[in-house]
């Protein structure tokens, strides 16, 4: 039985303790005082990113069914990532009620895959959780074209969420390295490692962004977003931003005009989009994405300001009209499965 650990910031040695508890069965985390409920899930040595309200159903035995993609090769396209499952569906045009066009699965590679992000080529990148890698696709492809490895921790750090800035920089956020339990940001150019740059409260990194000044996001379990740039893969000092109005932090995005999207897990209500215009300061704009829900992570198609999240706590994708969050529809998701991540096709022109 693998048991859902409530915990907001560990230290190093908790965090170690409790890897080296899962290796032999379950563990739980200990819970600092004054914190409500926050959830990570841990699935032998793997972490993965929800809020208090997700499903915590885990399958141990990830799909082992042969992906395919009969996808367009044109038009829009939007990525739903299920970390038990271990499989990305890909759905065409917008949600309602479809069946996946596509689908990677642990035939493809894919191991407790989290957040993901699509490249001006149209190309995919998967934070591949489990695997400790972070994976490429062509678009229409099942087969991986770039596996990026960051063994700084010993052995492969554990990503949840990548991003690509204007240079061509690699940035992925680790939720923590094996050695140390501490989170941190990786860079590559090409495939070159550049640097490992480690969380500054010595917590869990989540979810990043990158805009195109160059200016990176990433939020961790300290409740904290940072503001830093890695110009050629080289990080300056991750500082925090001020960023307040949210209750558990989820993916980032950086919306029309540059604007910071932030999507807050547990905001009341249901999971929240949050839009800010500057910092430090809470948000100019919100509203609720899912009803009741922890939605995860998202993505925006900017060419229709339709915004599409990861429901964990009810197994499905959700599409909602950007800034407004007007109901468009909703995909189901597999048996027993938990979505994290989002992505959608096309950034610029097809």
């Amino acid at each position: 039985m693998r048991i859902p650990t409530p915990i907001q910031a560990l230290s190093a040695a908790a965090a170690l303790a409790l890897l080296a508890g899962c290796s032999s069965g379950s563990a739980i985390a200990p819970k600092p005082a004054g914190i409500t409920g926050h959830v990570h899930t841990y699935m032998g040595h793997v972490p993965a990113v929800v809020g208090p309200m997700a499903a915590m159903k885990l399958n141990s035995h990830p799909s082992k069914k042969v992906g395919f993609n009969a996808c367009p090769a044109t038009g829009a396209l939007e990525y739903i990532s299920d970390f038990n499952n271990s499989t990305i569906s890909i759905y065409k045009g917008k949600f309602a009620s479809q069946a996946p066009c596509g689908m990677l699965t642990g035939s493809n590679g894919l191991l407790n895959p989290q957040g993901m992000f699509v490249d001006e080529k149209h190309n995919l990148w998967v934070a591949d959780t489990g695997n400790g890698n972070v994976l490429e696709f062509k678009r229409g492809g099942t087969s991986a074209i770039t596996t990026l490895v960051d063994t700084t921790g010993g052995n492969s750090e554990f990503p949840v969420d990548v991003t690509i800035a204007k240079d061509g920089t690699v940035i992925a956020s680790n939720i923590f390295a094996p050695n140390t339990g501490i989170g941190s940001i990786s860079t590559w150019v090409g495939t070159t490692l550049i640097g490992n740059f480690t969380n500054p409260n010595s917590a869990f990194d989540y979810f990043v962004t990158v805009q195109k000044n160059g200016t990176v996001y990433m939020d961790d379990n300290t409740l904290t977003v940072y503001g830093f740039s890695c110009p050629a893969g080289v990080c300056t000092a991750q500082t925090s931003v001020g960023a307040t109005g949210f209750n558990f932090p989820g993916g980032l995005r950086s919306g029309p005009g540059e604007d910071p999207i932030l999507q807050d897990q547990s905001a009341t209500g249901g999971g929240a989009q949050l839009t800010y215009e500057s910092f430090p300061g809470g948000p100019a704009q919100q509203c609720t994405v899912s009803a009741g829900a922890d939605t995860v992570a998202f993505d925006l198609n900017e060419k229709r300001n339709h915004y599409f999240a990861a429901d964990a706590t009810n197994n499905r994708g959700v599409e909602v009209k950007y800034p407004t969050c007007a109901a468009i529809g909703t995909v189901a998701g597999g048996s027993g499965g938990l979505p994290i991540g989002a992505a959608a096709d096309a950034p610029g022109d097809l």
